[in-house]
């Protein structure tokens, strides 16, 4: 056993190491700012939902709610954050976080409000049944009964509807849309899995283009930069295409895709502003030089008049006048033609320039049938050309 003496030593020795550890405290002023800095976050992130929540975008704004909601514990973002998933039809998520605010909440209208939330959406969760929808691959659309109503969610997706007959579109791009009608019971919570293949009605499509570094949108959609390596493929049907960039021409069609087929699109794009050459300078010097031999004669035309036509004088002014009107009209042509050739000529800065623009188009690897025909499509200043190769 110890003795009292070395049990006096050994809480002296544990007190001294207590007091060896530091200490780190916050000033009244620090930890002011702490709080601050964290209420400015929150309150940043609130106002982000606030607006999210008023344009329909309730997912995202259950987001920053949540984010805002672990920095302050504010119990108000609680019941922001159930209503949100009462307008998204998550019944159960609603509840859930309706018993969250209840719990702390203080006597008044809002937790009145509250708690007929919360019965409301369970009286819909006993009313409704659980649909899962999964997919594969996931990040399908899905429609509920009535297309018009918009997509409903994406793959998995989970949430309520009443008991009885629904009809189910699972769509994804680059795959066979299902349209499926299923029976919901009430007691039992239905789930579907979906297979989805893909397009096997598709053909190719190729963008060429005259510079590199031009984004290229297929539908909407950005899909890269030219030049592209190899054909995409795309459902058979009408696309539409965007090719530009920053200091040329914009090239926009739409083209139809044919099964089997290979789409090529000729975006010919040119700078739209482009420097002058040694064109343009011969061809003012030629119009200038033209237009004053055109002067002289018409000038000797005059001294003409006051000659007699049978005199040598008169021979020599005519010969002059001739030559005026005949060398002058010769230089303006070719000078005028020197200035439109600059103003219309294709410009394309040679770093720009597309080293494989016009080169034959190869199937993208893994692709072993031949397309049978290839059809281009091209527009460039002078209009839209077609092209066909077999």
């Amino acid at each position: 056993m110890l003795s009292a003496r070395s049990i006096v030593l050994t809480c002296l020795f544990a007190a001294g190491l207590a007091q060896a550890q530091p200490v780190v405290v916050l000033t009244p002023e620090a930890e002011a700012d702490v709080s601050a800095a964290d209420q400015k976050r929150a309150d940043d992130l609130k106002g982000e939902a606030n607006g999210l929540f008023r344009d329909g975008r309730y997912k995202e704004a259950i987001d920053k709610f949540s984010r805002a909601f672990e920095i302050v514990r504010d119990i108000e973002l609680l019941y922001n954050i159930g209503v949100s998933y009462q307008n998204l039809e998550a019944w159960q998520e609603c509840v859930s976080f309706m018993e969250r605010y209840l719990e702390k909440a203080s006597v008044g209208p809002k937790r009145d409000r509250a708690e007929n939330t919360r019965k409301s959406c369970e009286a819909r969760i006993e009313r409704d049944q659980e649909l899962t929808i999964e997919s594969t691959p996931t990040g399908a659309r899905i429609f509920i009964d009535d297309r018009a109503r918009g997509v409903q969610g994406t793959t998995p997706f989970r949430n309520y509807v009443k008991p009885g007959s629904h009809r189910v579109w699972v769509e994804l791009d680059g795959y066979e849309p299902t349209d499926q009608t299923i029976e919901v019971q009430k007691a039992t919570p239905f789930r579907m899995n979906v297979q989805l293949s893909q397009v096997q009605n598709r053909g190719w499509l190729f963008v060429d283009a005259t510079v590199i570094d031009a984004r290229v949108y297929i539908d909407g959609k950005n899909v890269g930069l030219t030049p592209f390596q190899a054909p995409l493929a795309y459902g058979a049907g009408p696309h539409q295409i965007v090719v530009e960039r920053e200091g040329y021409t914009r090239y926009a069609s739409q083209i139809k895709v044919e099964k089997g087929r290979l789409a090529r699109v000729d975006a010919h794009l040119v700078q739209t502003s482009a420097n002058s050459t040694w064109r343009s300078p011969l061809g003012w010097t030629l119009n200038v030089v033209g237009f004053l031999a055109i002067a002289g004669g018409v000038t000797a035309y005059f001294f003409a008049e006051e000659e007699f036509n049978d005199t040598d004088q008169f021979k020599q002014l005519a010969l002059y006048e001739k030559l005026g009107y005949g060398v002058g009209g010769g230089l303006m042509a070719v000078g005028t033609g020197l200035l439109i050739w600059d103003s219309v000529r294709d410009v394309i800065a040679e770093e720009h320039r597309n080293p494989k623009y016009g080169e034959p188009v190869k199937l993208q690897e893994g692709v072993s049938d031949e397309p049978p025909t290839a059809v281009r499509f091209g527009a460039g200043p002078g209009g839209i050309s077609f092209g066909f190769s077999f």
